[in-house]
């Protein structure tokens, strides 16, 4: 068997749990392309705003946070050491990166996200800063940090067992062998199986930075708690400029602050106690998985901290979905009309750019001249572009359905405004007429919406709207 087939095999053993290391690391790169997404749909849908620049950085660093295991899919042992020389630093450079930003943006949310109490620091000026100063702030905070005792990662092992039964080598990576790796391997004493991994300088000062970031996202939620009230407060359900008024996306934060507060808890209570009061760590799972009869306090130890290990990517996986959620909903940063029409040019542009290869190498097969299949099948799909659109536009209103088109959100805005006192005069009947002819709403969708405005006041559907002459 080859050394990857070897790896995996062991990997996916009963022993490992049947693979659920290497099914998080998976999940984990799941989670980070799927943040990646958001943050560049965010971006899409007005680059031009800084609240949608400051939530992007905010997605791609909770997506760079989720990524910690991911780069595990690649066998992580000796025998790969030279792919792990590149692999460990794009692993572990970036992730400190982000948990540093990811703090500078959670203490940021009252300058997007309006709290009547920090309402000083709301305002266009820092808006227009923060988004790209907090990342950048962020990297020359690590590259500090990084050079200093107790924070980078200086030194690195490997322990390794070629059969059950026999005694735990140590092999250098980088830096030194230090007399901690030493102290693992003894106690590890005789292998029950064989294994390959790796030992890195665990530093108290990068994990205290990891370890802060659970507790500044607690203050982050209060902060968009806080401001989802004061929407509520002040519209009733509308929507309020600079205040967070999607409980979808507020609802996706708190899931996440629940896991990375549980992460805290158990990381620094639950599996301390278990361990003799002695702080665990990612080497400690090597002594209780793999050595000699393990007893039943090691096979919990082992199977804790590994359930410890999805817990960010489930939470941050769990953000996604709101999200996600929250974009279908309604229009959340612009996301849903920008979201169908990028839809429509990528799948229109992918169905040409396929059309044309598949026709050319057809053609070259059966008249020897694929570019005259190439030509033929790009004319047709220019001349029949608006009938191919318009199906690509049924098909993403389904897949991505929308709950307000911009200019309905318009005439809402107007209708909310005008009907505040319950009273619509016959002028204001003729001025929200005109605006909806403008806006192409028919209506039977002008019954609808205003329906649903009604249903979202504290009277709710059977609200009557007085209409009276002229006053």
């Amino acid at each position: 068997m080859s050394k990857a087939g070897e790896y995996y095999a062991s990997a996916f053993s009963p022993e490992s749990l049947y693979g659920f290391y290497q099914i998080v690391a998976i999940f984990s790169l799941v989670v980070l392309v799927w943040m990646i997404g958001l943050s560049y749909l965010v971006l899409k849908a007005n680059s031009s705003s800084a609240e949608n620049r400051f939530m992007a950085v905010l997605l791609f660093c909770e997506g760079i946070k989720a990524s910690f295991l991911a780069l595990e899919v690649v066998p992580y042992s000796s025998h790969w050491q030279s792919v792990w020389d590149i692999l460990f630093p794009l692993k572990m450079e970036p992730f400190m990166v982000a948990q540093i930003t990811s703090i500078l943006l959670y203490i940021s949310f009252p300058i997007y996200y309006r709290v009547n109490l920090l309402k000083f620091l709301h305002n266009d000026k820092l808006k227009k800063h923060v988004w790209y100063v907090a990342p950048a702030l962020g990297l020359m905070i690590w590259i500090f940090l990084r050079g200093q005792e107790g924070f980078g990662f200086e030194n690195a092992s490997w322990i390794i067992c070629n059969e059950a039964g026999s005694e735990p080598i140590v092999k250098n990576w980088w830096g030194s062998i230090t007399d901690r790796v030493n102290q693992y391997a003894s106690d590890i004493g005789t292998c029950s199986r064989d294994f390959d991994r790796a030992v890195v300088d665990e530093p108290a000062g990068s994990w205290g930075i990891i370890l802060l970031g659970p507790i500044f996202s607690l203050i982050g939620l209060l902060f968009l708690r806080a401001s989802m009230k004061q929407s509520q407060r002040d519209t009733e359900g509308m929507t309020t400029y600079g205040t967070l008024s999607s409980r979808s996306l507020y609802i996706g934060f708190l899931g996440k602050v629940i896991g990375q507060l549980s992460f805290f808890f158990i990381v620094l209570a639950v599996l301390p106690t278990l361990n003799g009061g002695v702080f665990f760590e990612f080497a400690d799972s090597i002594r209780v998985q793999y050595g000699a009869d393990p007893t039943s306090l090691d096979r919990a130890l082992f199977f804790i901290w590994s359930l410890t290990l999805v817990i960010t990517p489930a939470a941050i996986g769990f953000e996604a979905l709101m999200f996600v959620h929250a974009t279908l909903k309604d229009t959340v940063f612009g996301i849903d009309a920008n979201l169908r029409k990028t839809f429509r040019n990528t799948l229109f542009a992918g169905f040409g750019a396929f059309s044309f290869v598949f026709v050319s190498e057809a053609m070259e097969n059966v008249v020897g001249y694929g570019m005259f299949g190439g030509v033929l099948i790009g004319a047709i799909i220019i001349f029949a572009r608006h009938p191919i659109m318009r199906l690509i536009d049924v098909i993403s209103s389904r897949l991505i359905p929308e709950e307000y088109t911009p200019g309905e959100l318009k005439y809402l805005e107007a209708y909310a405004e005008t009907i505040e006192d319950f009273v619509l005069t016959a002028r204001e009947q003729v001025l929200l007429g005109n605006l909806a002819t403008a806006y192409e709403i028919s209506e039977e969708r002008l019954a609808v919406i205003e329906e649903k405005y009604r249903e979202s006041l504290a009277l709710g559907s059977n609200t009557t709207i007085h209409i009276r002459e002229e006053e």
